[in-house]
């Protein structure tokens, strides 16, 4: 441990020594060109530093004997996808498994790895000719390790991981998460590769959770790409939806508005009649409402008819968090443990201050903020719109 805790001490160091604060005359003298080399030089050093310290993490905390399995071949009987829309409770989702200690969380890591290779609304037709290249993607970001799907906080301690394996991995997570935050060496501490020091073989009861709010329009896809896996869809009610959309436009979390091009690109869009004239002349909340129905639709619609599917409300968990996630974890087929418990009881009482991306906060206050954000008429507005689709069964009414 000696070893290990001085190699995470000089990943630490290089990663926050900028040599270029050091020497910028040196950098003057040597012409415009010295500067870009200099960066290029530690990144490299902090790669190799890294790669040292993974090594090292590797040989000291893992249980001696080969692996008698790569965690990107676990079966697929063995894997939980949570799909949703984005600012639909996904991340408090994803972190009530993590939670469980018998689970190896994956936090949107097809926004990591990405790939033009897969439609991204997939019709329903043509799932077959894309199924093969589905799965090996999907058993690709089940190896994405990186600060954002595998180093999200809070961390929680794990069964199939000992003490020195856990304080190893965590050690690795909080000073690339340090990096990170002081801005030095974005790109290589963000693209990182993070240890799981795990063997699935050993560890029968363990199951990998991916979260993904990128893939309604590849959910059917999905599910036959892993036969054996259970999903969960998370579906909000649309007025949170909208209101939480649009606190995010407002604060610039998203980078372009509604996907036209994508919504006009489903059978869902072309069922309603929707056009892109017709969707420019509508107001933001009408066409966050709209994209909100169609994408959400046809999830749902794709999804049908498999036993291995659940079909989740917000609402329900923001209401019964204990009694929703006990039938969550028993469908994915994970005891209870108190310390997911623990968890649920600190992220749904916080009154501290509120962040947009967050999973500690007061759920009942979150689940009608969006009465105060919304007008009337723009309540009304989204009414309509939900009223007018098959989506109009799983909402609550709207009431005055």
């Amino acid at each position: 441990m000696v070893a290990l805790q001085r190699d995470h001490a000089i990943v630490y160091d290089t990663m926050l020594h900028d040599p270029i604060a050091h020497d910028r005359s040196a950098c003057d003298r040597l012409g415009s060109g010295a500067e870009r080399w200099v960066r290029r030089l530690r990144d490299q050093a902090i790669q190799n530093r890294c790669d040292v310290a993974a090594r090292t993490t590797s040989a000291l905390a893992m249980p001696r004997g080969s692996p008698g399995m790569n965690l990107s071949d676990i079966p697929s009987e063995r894997i939980v996808l949570l799909l949703g829309a984005p600012r639909s409770g996904t991340s408090w989702l994803g972190k009530i498994f993590d939670s469980h200690p018998d689970v190896l969380y994956r936090h949107e890591p097809d926004t990591v790895l990405r790939t033009w290779e897969l439609p991204w609304m997939c019709r329903r037709d043509e799932v077959h000719l894309h199924v093969e290249g589905a799965r090996i993607y999907l058993r690709q970001l089940i190896a994405t390790a990186t600060l954002k799907t595998a180093g999200s906080l809070p961390m929680f301690p794990k069964r199939y991981q000992g003490t020195p394996a856990r304080l190893a991995r965590a050690a690795i997570i909080h000073a690339l998460q340090a990096a990170d935050f002081a801005k030095v060496s974005r790109r290589l501490t963000r693209g990182m590769h993070i240890p799981d020091l795990v063997d699935p073989a050993r560890h029968p009861e363990l199951r990998v959770v991916m979260k993904s709010v990128s893939s309604r329009g590849r959910a059917r896809l999905f599910a036959e790409a892993l036969p054996g896996a259970r999903i969960i869809f998370i579906l909000r009610d649309p007025w949170g939806q909208v209101a939480s959309m649009q606190r995010g436009a407002a604060l610039g979390k998203f980078e372009e508005g509604v996907p036209v091009a994508e919504l006009l690109e489903t059978e869902q869009a072309a069922r309603y009649g929707l056009t892109e004239a017709g969707l420019a002349s509508l107001s933001q909340v009408e066409q966050f409402a709209w994209n909100w129905a169609i994408l959400n639709e046809k999830a749902i619609d794709d999804l049908g008819g498999l036993d291995r599917v659940k079909i989740l409300k917000y609402q329900d968990l923001c209401e019964h968090p204990l009694e929703q996630a006990r039938e969550l974890l028993a469908f994915a087929g994970l005891p209870w443990d108190s310390q997911t418990e623990t968890f649920l009881r600190r992220s749904t009482t916080y009154s501290g201050p509120n962040r947009y991306y967050a999973v500690f906060r007061d759920t009942t206050a979150a689940l009608y903020r969006w009465r105060k954000e919304l007008s009337e008429d723009d309540q009304q507005r989204i009414n309509r719109v939900v009223q007018a689709t098959s989506l109009a069964g799983l909402c609550p009414p709207l009431r005055p």
